[in-house]
This record gives structure tokens, C-alpha cells and sequence, in this order.
């Protein structure tokens, strides 16, 4: 069953701190085999659902000396009903949050 305690569950558009390699090594630690490149990004396909992610870098986060890399990420339903999308997609959300404090 999808979560829904995240604020940005339903949002299908994020911006990431990350690289767009740093987000490909999260989901292919997460998911292996099941991510593949496209022209645009990536295509994790699920059991029961596929995911697009259309990935454009974005200029630099700069707060004082830190700088942070930023990424755009579009995320479509390649495949699979909207419930198993967004159990995919919780999926995802755990295995791409970052600590912080």
C-alpha cells in the first residue's frame, strides 16, 4: 500500500540534490537490475508498475560556501495501474532520501 506521510507524494515533479549518476546509483542500489538508462533519464520497471524519470541538472544550490548539486526530476507512469505507480514510487522516495541536520 503507498504512503502518504511524505509531503511530496503526489508531486510527480522534484528537485533533487543530486547528480543525475549520484540518483541512478541510488535506484540501481535499490532496485539492480530493474533500472535502465533512456534517452532522457531513466525507466525503473517494477513488478506491478514502470516508472519514467526524465533527469535535467540544474545550476548549483549555493547557501554561503556549500555548494549542492540540483536535479530536476519529471517522473511519469511508463506502465501499471496508479495504486502499484505509487507504491513504485514510495519505493523510490525511500531509497533516494537523504539525512540531514
Amino acid at each position: 500500500m503507498a504512503e502518504s506521510g511524505l509531503p511530496w507524494r503526489s508531486d510527480r515533479v522534484r528537485q533533487m540534490t543530486f547528480t543525475a549518476e549520484e540518483f541512478r546509483r541510488a535506484l540501481v542500489a535499490a532496485f539492480g537490475a530493474a533500472v535502465s538508462r533512456t534517452p532522457n533519464g531513466l525507466l525503473l520497471a517494477g513488478r506491478d508498475a514502470s516508472l519514467t524519470f526524465a533527469l535535467r541538472e540544474q545550476p548549483l544550490l549555493r547557501l554561503a560556501a556549500l555548494q549542492l548539486a540540483r536535479l530536476r526530476v519529471e517522473i511519469d507512469v511508463h506502465a501499471g495501474d496508479d495504486l502499484a505507480a505509487q507504491d513504485l514510487l514510495a519505493q523510490v522516495d525511500r531509497a533516494t532520501l537523504r539525512g540531514g541536520g
